[in-house]
């Protein structure tokens, strides 16, 4: 981890919460409309991305971080302040800010297995857990690591979604 530097002042337009968690919405569909089908790339709907955090308690808070505007993150955040979640949207950045955002988070982040803006921030940022999730009904079957060095072991949570 130290080998790796970031220029974080250069990079980093906002950053997250002390007591925020991510859920990053990648929104591979909009970004690729012709190729995320092929790759894999299914992400979670709104219910299973709260599902997600389901662990959370009234009035805990959860950024979402997406690159393409906030009327595509909007049933996302419908969903999680069903659950009584403070929310807010991260969006409109460049591909460095929202990875800076992800590793600046000190809770837990969650998203799509293939992203590896999560799974390098998951590796080089501060937060505590990491869920790395893959949907059933994608044709991409998701990839686990076995990390056992301190402060990665135990950190990355992988799971399928059905």
């Amino acid at each position: 981890r130290q080998f790796f530097r970031f220029n974080e002042s250069s990079c980093c337009k906002v950053m997250a919460d002390p007591d925020e968690n991510v859920f990053h919405y990648r929104n591979f569909k909009k970004e690729m409309p012709k190729r995320w089908n092929s790759y894999g790339f299914h992400e979670a709907d709104p219910q299973q991305a709260a599902d997600l955090f389901g662990h959370l308690k009234e009035g805990d808070k959860i950024a979402i971080v997406t690159r393409f505007g906030g009327e595509t993150a909007q049933p996302y955040v419908d969903a999680f302040e069903a659950r009584g979640l403070k929310v807010r949207v991260v969006d409109g950045q460049d591909g460095p800010a929202d990875f800076c955002f992800l590793m600046s988070a000190q809770k837990e982040i969650a998203g799509l297995w293939q992203s590896t803006y999560l799974t390098w921030a998951g590796y080089l940022g501060n937060a505590t857990r990491v869920i790395a999730y893959a949907m059933a009904t994608s044709s991409h079957k998701i990839e686990t690591y076995n990390c056992t060095g301190p402060g990665l072991k135990g950190k990355f949570d992988f799971r399928t979604i059905h």
